[in-house]
């Protein structure tokens, strides 16, 4: 072609570069994570406005045959009107989904750290200098502990180590039916620019194209709120420098290597800590008893911390006072009080008890109406007038949900369990908490 002559159109012009590089369809698709069947769509112009990232695929997996026919392409691409889809990085650029950084995030720096490290590991291992893993974190702890906070925070701080983009999945997302795993692979397919095959295709084929576009690329992949192992494995990189961090609703044991973190309720200290950074370290100083009192009224969970945080900033004239004597004094009402717009601790916990059965459910509000501090699963199997082993399976699903802390029982193999503040209320206040929305929708 001479400079200055015409450009074919874009599907003459890509099977003309896939043939001078020697690739059949076959290999260009591997090459590219694109699907046979859409190199052949644009290839007999059955595709009229190829995807941009589409684009930046095929030239890069044909730059090895020539820099003139990955330029030409793009610019076939160009000159028929190509512009940049939702979602999808122009000129190079590397996509961004992760959510804004919270800007007063507070302690956790010891799991920031752990995360750090874990994300670290990753291109060590593709080099072949760390121990041998899938670039796997998963991130449990209490509704409500702060997990997505977690996850995005130490995100945005690796973003640089993962140049060819860092993907946000919503596994739950509230008003709408918990994502499949076949879901959640062809949104990412479609966020690195491979879509999904028109004609369809098994759960397995779809994610082996997952892992083959993911084994070429350096790509972070965050996935928020995940009830099973399913969801997870479908997007695991198999070999490569790409990684996934995970948040879990409950724990999730059969993703084997992967490393888990747990996030637990913050501190006495922290929490005021925490509140300081939203409200202002004169003002904690200044109300510290009172806002001690309210932090353990919250459990110290940061959902309700941070609510509270809201509410006084809404309410310029509210002390920390106003909260113990007026809005949070009555533990019947206090759930109620822990919500600020879309924030509610209601929902959080909901969302938790929907992953339990109707009968675990029931055996944790059994267990929040006695008036004894804890309990093990002998004391529990009297309290629920069950055998010991189904005491035994019961407060395990309790200790897999996040809903109980375990505590070193007097007897080996008997721990002892308590129910936290904030699910305490929700466990004694809701009546049938599986009748709402948020519950249905997971169950």
């Amino acid at each position: 072609m001479v400079d200055g002559d015409p450009l074919p159109p874009f599907g003459p012009l890509l099977r003309r570069s896939r043939l001078a590089a020697g690739l059949t369809q076959t290999e260009l698709a591997a090459a590219s994570g694109l699907s046979v069947r859409a190199i052949s769509d644009m290839e007999r112009g059955r595709t009229g406005r190829p995807q941009r990232r589409s684009v930046e695929l095929l030239a890069g997996a044909l730059a090895g045959g020539g820099g003139a026919a990955a330029r030409g392409l793009v610019e076939a691409a160009r000159a028929a009107g190509l512009t940049p889809e939702p979602g999808v990085p122009g000129d190079g650029a590397p996509a961004c989904e992760l959510p804004p950084d919270i800007p007063d995030f507070t302690a956790r720096e010891h799991a920031v750290r752990r995360l750090a490290a874990a994300l670290a590991a990753v291109g060590r291992r593709a080099a072949g200098t760390a121990p041998s893993g899938h670039g796997l974190t998963l991130i449990g702890g209490h509704p409500g502990a702060g997990k997505t906070a977690l996850a995005v925070h130490a995100a945005h701080l690796s973003r640089s180590r993962f140049p060819d983009g860092q993907f946000f999945v919503e596994l739950a997302p509230a008003g709408r039916p918990v994502h499949r795993p076949d879901d959640v692979v062809r949104r990412l397919l479609q966020s690195l620019g491979a879509a999904p095959d028109a004609g369809g295709g098994s759960l397995e084929e779809a994610s082996a194209r997952l892992r083959a576009v993911l084994a070429r690329k350096r790509v972070l992949i965050v996935l928020d709120d995940a009830v099973s192992e399913g969801q997870i494995r479908c997007a695991r990189p198999a070999v490569g420098e790409s990684a996934v961090i995970a948040t879990c609703r409950r724990r999730l044991s059969a993703l084997a290597g992967a490393e888990c973190i747990e996030v637990p309720v913050f501190g006495p200290e922290e929490s005021l800590a925490f509140l300081a950074r939203m409200l202002g370290e004169e003002r904690i100083r200044a109300e510290r008893a009172d806002a001690a009192r309210v932090a353990r009224w919250c459990g110290h969970l940061p959902l309700a911390l941070r609510i509270v945080g809201c509410r006084l900033l809404a309410r310029p004239h509210w002390t920390m006072r106003t909260l113990v004597d007026e809005v949070l004094h009555d533990p019947r009402t206090r759930l109620r009080e822990l919500r600020s717009g879309d924030l509610t601790v209601g929902a959080a916990m909901a969302a938790a008890f929907g992953v339990l059965d109707e009968q675990t459910r029931a055996a944790l509000r059994r267990l929040a109406a006695e008036r004894t501090p804890g309990f093990s699963p002998r004391s529990a199997a009297v309290t629920l007038g069950c055998s010991v082993a189904r005491a035994h399976r019961i407060v395990g699903d309790l200790i897999d949900g996040h809903l109980v802390e375990v505590l070193e029982g007097p007897r080996p193999g008997d721990p002892y369990c308590v129910i936290p503040p904030v699910v305490h209320l929700f466990a004694t206040g809701a009546a049938e908490p599986a009748g709402t929305g948020p519950v249905q929708r997971v169950v």
